[in-house]
C-alpha cells in the first residue's frame, strides 16, 4: 500500500512539473508574438512618451518587468522604425520591440 502511495506521489509531481514547463514555454512563446515583436507588426506611436509608457508596462514571461537595454533606429519597407531592446533582470530573457515612428518624423 505504501508503495502505491509513493508511486502516485511521484507521478503527481512529474505531471505538475510537466504542466509548469508547458505553461512557461507558452508564456515565452507569447512574449515573442503579437504587436511590436517584428518589423511587420510594429506598433504605431504618436509620441516617444507613448513608447516609454508601453515599454514600462511590458512584463517578462517570468512576471518581472523588462528593463530597457538599448534603442536604435531602423528603416524597413519605407517606414521608420524605433527598435527597443529589453531584458529581464531575473531570468535573462531578451526581447526586441518595434515601433513605427513614420508619423512622428513627418
Amino acid at each position: 500500500m505504501t508503495t502505491i502511495l509513493f508511486v502516485a506521489a511521484i507521478v503527481a509531481a512529474v505531471v505538475a512539473l510537466g504542466l509548469r514547463r508547458l505553461r512557461k514555454s507558452r508564456q515565452r512563446r507569447d512574449l515573442h508574438r503579437g504587436p511590436g515583436t517584428s518589423a511587420d507588426e510594429a506598433i504605431v506611436i504618436r509620441s516617444f512618451e507613448e513608447m516609454d509608457v508601453l515599454l514600462r508596462r511590458r512584463r517578462c514571461a517570468c512576471g518581472s518587468f523588462l528593463s530597457l537595454a538599448g534603442e536604435g533606429s531602423r528603416a524597413s519597407a519605407g517606414r521608420q522604425l524605433r527598435v527597443a531592446r529589453l531584458s529581464c533582470d531575473d531570468c535573462d530573457e531578451s526581447l526586441e520591440l518595434y515601433f513605427d515612428t513614420s508619423a512622428l518624423l513627418q
